[in-house]
């Protein structure tokens, strides 16, 4: 199961070092899930990774040891995240889609798409397929903003996904709502 450690943003890496260091016993998993951000600077790609839920630490752990793990997290000043005064883990269906997206070394890789008129067909990468809303696009950055569900809460998270052309419905010669069905919708201001 995997648990929640909330921190300052900027502070993620820096918690999760110490409670592995400090806290985590073995079968303890402590880590920051991140997406890598590709970029170019004089010509050249680099990258970068980021938190993708700014300010979460996880620790996955079994059900059974969280309560002593939260003991001992106290100590160093951090505490599992509780809903309604109850150490909760998140949901079976999203850790299972953060482990799809982020793989076994929680990083969330580069996506590839093309836009077609207000939508955008993610076509590699985590969110291939991905078919709900893009809330930012930002074409010149290589990064989106988009709508993930953490702990039953809705949360909007970076993704770097670059946009290699733009297409029309016509050229792609598929009805508009066929493709709607396998596009995310570039939300309208």
């Amino acid at each position: 199961m995997w648990y929640v450690i909330q921190t300052l943003k900027g502070q993620e890496n820096k918690v999760a070092d110490a409670v592995t260091r400090d806290v985590a016993d073995n079968g303890e998993n402590v880590f920051v899930l991140e997406y890598e951000k590709e970029y170019r600077i004089k010509g050249e790609w680099n990258k970068n990774r980021k938190p993708f839920f700014p300010g979460y630490v996880f620790a996955e752990m079994e059900k059974a040891k969280a309560e002593h793990f939260d003991r001992r997290l106290r100590k160093n000043r951090h505490k599992l995240l509780k809903v309604d005064g109850v150490i909760t883990h998140i949901r079976q269906e999203e850790q299972e889609y953060l482990m799809m997206i982020g793989g076994r070394e929680h990083v969330i890789q580069h996506s590839k798409g093309f836009s077609v008129e207000d939508y955008v067909v993610i076509t590699s990468g985590p969110f291939k397929g991905f078919n709900g809303e893009i809330r930012e696009l930002d074409r010149h950055h290589r990064s989106a903003v988009i709508c993930v569900t953490l702990l039953g809460k809705q949360m909007d998270v970076n993704i770097d996904l670059e946009i290699v052309e733009n297409k029309t419905f016509k050229e792609l010669g598929i009805e508009e709502r066929i493709a709607r069905l396998n596009a995310a919708r570039i939300a309208v201001d």
